[in-house]
Order: C-alpha cells, then sequence, then structure tokens
C-alpha cells in the first residue's frame, strides 16, 4: 500500500508539472520533473533527468548547470554505434523556439561527476541552469528509489 501511494503521489507531480508547462500563461522556459536515483555508497558520478519547454518565441541556449553537489556538470547524448553505447558530452545546449527538450534514461541526461554524499530515496538538492542570456532558473532535483530505475529503461 505504502509503494502505491508512493507512485501515485510520484504521478500527481509529473500531471502537475506538465499542466504548468503546457499551460499558455507561461511565455518562458520551462524546467520541470527533475529526478535521478539514489547512490550506493562511494558512487561518485549520477545521471539526471528533466523536461524543458521553451514557450517563447526565441530559441534558448543553455551556457552551463551547477550544483553545489557536484563541482562538474555536463550534458550528454547517447550515440550506438556497432552495437555500443557511448556517452557524447553535448558542447551546446540549444533549445528551439516553441519547442521541448527531454532528459531522460537512455538518451540525453546531466551527468554529475565528483558526488562526494550519498542520495539516499526522497532527498532532493538544487540545479542552476545557467542561460547564456544572463538568467538563471533554480530546478529543485528529486531522488528517486534505485529499484524505480527498471521501471524508466524498459
Amino acid at each position: 500500500m505504502k509503494k502505491k501511494f508512493k507512485y501515485l503521489l510520484l504521478l500527481i507531480f509529473f500531471t502537475v508539472s506538465f499542466s504548468e508547462a503546457f499551460s499558455e500563461k507561461n511565455n518562458k522556459l520551462v524546467i520541470h520533473g527533475s529526478y535521478t536515483f539514489e547512490t550506493y555508497e562511494g558512487q561518485e558520478n549520477i545521471a539526471v533527468y528533466m523536461s524543458f519547454f521553451n514557450n517563447t518565441d526565441n530559441d534558448i541556449e543553455i551556457e552551463s548547470f551547477s550544483s553545489k553537489l557536484s563541482p562538474r556538470i555536463e550534458m550528454h547524448d547517447i550515440k550506438i554505434t556497432n552495437d555500443i553505447a557511448k556517452m557524447i558530452m553535448m558542447k551546446k545546449v540549444l533549445i528551439k523556439k516553441n519547442s521541448q527538450l527531454y532528459l531522460q534514461p537512455g538518451g540525453k541526461h546531466l551527468m554529475f561527476f565528483g558526488i562526494k554524499k550519498k542520495l539516499n530515496d526522497g532527498d532532493s538538492f538544487d540545479i542552476k541552469v545557467n542561460l547564456k542570456n544572463g538568467v538563471t532558473q533554480n530546478v529543485k532535483t528529486m531522488v528517486l528509489n534505485k529499484k524505480l530505475k527498471s521501471n524508466y529503461l524498459n
């Protein structure tokens, strides 16, 4: 019962976030649904996922990401060559006008390097998304139970 309640809360969180992202009153970059999975003891790198909705009539470029959790954050994409998956760092992150960018398992994602803290289910942390136009947006990131990871990778 407790597990089903947790899934219901997660579903409500994402539903509310999606409705905000698509509402006509938001004439800006909307970032929502940021999450990662809990870590193992000694794990120093994590992947983080979220969605970006550019509700403007201009392209938006992300200059960098920062967080107290990690000294280095990069956006990566997965490229498969000869059945081998490789992470490729994205040097430029551009979200076209009136479009979306989804970071999700098996695709584009943020890589946090050198974390020194174990992340547990229910924890959260902030990420600053630094846009090229000088605007910085703060994003709250949820830490999910690692058992949920298999649901996202199927």
